[in-house]
């Protein structure tokens, strides 16, 4: 049901909060379904977007590059020191609560009408109390690549199969994944598309971005490759 509103949520009619659990899953998780519909739904669609998380999830890695790249593309992120309930709010017709049963059992509770004012207040509240997330100083710098590794960067944005670029370097493809997974370590994420992300916000694609051979991109943007890649 969630996931069907933030699909039809028509333009310019409200915006949408995730706090807690969905706000994590936004920036944690960066290639899960939620995340997806969220970027292409509610953000490129022109919607308002306010993500409230609490400390230690805004802390992570890849939390703060994808906070990066939505706040740049307009979404508001607070963070704050204390628990958060689990909230999402599409518009101004449906709120979705997630919870635990006393057996342990998740639960989703959804809210509209008059109980949708209630919960407003208590998001508005806990917002208020939020504070702007501190820009962590993960520099290009700190990123050490041997010439190999960055033609593997090169080749990872391209959007090239393993088993071709690993032909096109004259290597194994055991020792090509070696080399990602050594990209993979120096960045400090865990997947390709999270990769992605960091050589972008880094400009380590821009950099290494000579020619639109050197790519085999005809100069478009490198990011998104990533997701073609075979995993790791």
């Amino acid at each position: 049901m969630l996931y069907q509103a933030l699909a039809e949520l028509p333009r310019h009619q409200g915006g949408v909060q995730l706090t807690g659990r969905f706000a994590v899953e936004m920036v944690s998780r960066p290639a899960s379904e939620l995340s997806r519909l969220v970027r292409n739904e509610i953000l490129r669609r022109g919607h308002g977007l306010r993500l409230l998380l609490g400390q230690p999830a805004a802390s992570e890695p890849v939390a703060r590059t994808v906070m990066g790249h939505v706040a740049a593309e307009g979404a508001h992120v607070r963070v704050s020191s204390g628990p958060l309930p689990n909230l999402a709010f599409v518009g101004t017709e449906l709120a979705v609560v997630y919870a635990f049963a006393r057996d342990g059992q998740p639960l989703g509770l959804v809210a509209r009408g008059e109980a949708m004012g209630a919960l407003h207040q208590y998001q508005q509240v806990l917002w208020d109390h939020g504070t702007e997330p501190v820009p962590h100083c993960h520099t290009a710098r700190s990123v050490v690549l041997d010439p190999a590794q960055a033609q593997v960067l090169r080749l990872l944005g391209s959007g090239m199969k393993d088993d071709t670029a690993a032909r096109q370097m004259n290597v194994s493809v055991r020792t090509y994944r070696r080399h990602v997974a050594a990209i993979l370590k120096s960045l400090h994420v865990n997947t390709r598309f999270e990769a992605g992300l960091k050589a972008a916000e880094l400009g380590l694609l821009s950099k290494r971005r000579t020619s639109a051979q050197d790519t085999g991109l005809g100069g478009g943007r490198l990011m998104p490759s990533f997701l073609s890649g075979n995993a790791c």
